[in-house]
């Protein structure tokens, strides 16, 4: 679940490999994340979150903008929203490691938290 951070920036750990599975969006442009929050985003808002991935303690800084919302929670689906991968330095670096992270999985056809 995604936390408020200091200054309102949100925070966000993936706690396992299904976790991030369930709330990577490959389908999107430079990919996206899911983050399981009751906090009101609109489509189109920059945010600005720290990223944890499965089996790690580092905070990874990610920028971009909203492009899905589940705005309540509905079955196996929790209420957030997605946020695209920023092309930055920083995003690429994120993208990459999702995807090595999940490496034969991303086109598994598992339900998700957005599909």
């Amino acid at each position: 679940m995604a936390m408020p951070g200091r200054g309102g920036i949100l925070t966000c750990h993936y706690e396992s490999i299904e976790m991030l599975y369930a709330s990577y969006l490959s389908f999107v442009s430079n990919g996206a994340l899911f983050v399981p929050s009751d906090k009101l985003q609109q489509l189109g808002d920059e945010v600005f979150i720290a990223i944890t991935l499965p089996n790690s303690s580092e905070r990874l800084p990610m920028n971009g903008k909203v492009v899905w919302i589940n705005s309540k929670s509905q079955g196996s689906r929790p209420a957030g929203f997605a946020v695209q991968i920023g092309s930055d330095v920083s995003g690429q670096r994120i993208k990459n490691e999702v995807e090595r992270l999940l490496a034969g999985k991303i086109d598994s056809l598992q339900s998700t938290y957005t599909m």
